[in-house]
């Protein structure tokens, strides 16, 4: 009596696991996008915030007009958990962000 797998059945094994995998691999390249584009949408969402607060903290003050100096305006109501040198320490992976004036939304690309 032969032990073993005959070559259908460790071809078809293959091709099943093949499968398997290309579904998951689809799966995670998804994800990763949408994981992105919320947190571009959650970051922009902070910088409008974070322009809100400024405005009350600083009733009738001229809000910087370089993006470097508006970030370095509402950097501190950035800093919750962790904190950013600079923009590029806050932006996502990939993306830039504008703070823009304010009664101006912020905005990013790409």
């Amino acid at each position: 009596m032969k032990k073993g797998f005959t070559l259908v059945e460790l071809v078809g094994a293959l091709v099943i696991i093949g499968i398997l995998v290309s579904m998951v691999l689809v799966a995670t390249g998804n994800s990763r996008d949408r994981a992105l584009q919320t947190r571009i949408a959650a970051d922009v969402e902070a910088i409008n915030s974070a322009k809100g607060l400024w405005v009350l903290d600083h009733n009738g003050a001229a809000f910087p007009s370089d993006e470097p100096g508006r970030f370095d305006a509402i950097r501190r109501y950035l800093e919750v958990s962790r904190s950013f040198p600079s923009m590029s320490d806050f932006e996502a992976p990939g993306a830039v962000y504008l703070i823009n004036e304010i009664g101006i939304a912020p905005s990013h690309y790409p």
